[in-house]
């Protein structure tokens, strides 16, 4: 069966997506989308102690840190959410699918292994949905880690094609680049005003 899917769908790979290229086109979502993570984890830690470990129902923790991350996403992307096949949340950006999901020491997400998953760390175009509705837009995972100790950190945007990881984006790599963009904007604004006076003299010479 699972043999059958990808031999089926393997010319029907969505659009190829590269990390300079999601940077550009993402360039205002990213920072809002690391934003909305460490508000979601605020809003898990705050909720966790309110239950006691011996009280909490097998896969509680999992649930409720799901459960704050779509509510985050939601408050900050109100219109651009939907939930898909099998209840899976996801974003439409730009051209771009984007899940959440808990990522594994290889930065893959920690997956029950079935075709749909399959297809989806392989890029190809099976729909998300309840229909057969197919899509090119390249799908990428938001995700982070979770250590023994409960603590979650390392969030990340992961872009996975041939069931490997060929990128990530980091905090540090999109807060550079707003750091980049703010510089250059600064700098333009102090070279505008010498451009300015530059051709009142040269407009004042002219008519002399």
């Amino acid at each position: 069966m699972l043999v059958n899917i990808l031999e089926h769908d393997r010319k029907a790979k969505r659009r190829l997506a590269t990390s300079k290229e999601c940077q550009i086109d993402l360039n205002e979502q990213l920072p809002i989308m690391f934003k909305a993570f460490t508000e979601a984890v605020r809003m898990y830690e705050n909720e966790i102690i309110q239950t006691p470990p011996q009280s909490r129902a097998r896969a509680f923790e999992a649930s409720l840190l799901n459960s704050k991350m779509i509510q985050s996403i939601q408050s900050n992307f109100p219109v651009n959410w939907k939930f898909g096949k099998y209840k899976r949340f996801m974003l439409n950006l730009q051209g771009y699918t984007v899940l959440f999901k808990k990522l594994n020491g290889k930065n893959m997400p920690m997956n029950i292994k079935t075709s749909h998953a399959t297809a989806i760390s392989n890029q190809m175009q099976t729909s998300l949905f309840d229909n057969d509705r197919k899509s090119i837009n390249p799908i990428l995972i938001f995700g982070y880690k979770k250590d023994k100790l409960g603590n979650i950190f390392d969030p990340k945007l992961v872009y996975i094609d041939e069931d490997q990881v060929q990128w990530t984006l980091t905090e540090d790599i999109v807060q550079n680049n707003e750091d980049v963009k703010r510089l250059s904007k600064v700098s333009i604004e102090k070279v505008m005003p010498k451009l300015k006076e530059n051709l009142k003299e040269i407009k004042k010479t002219s008519n002399q």
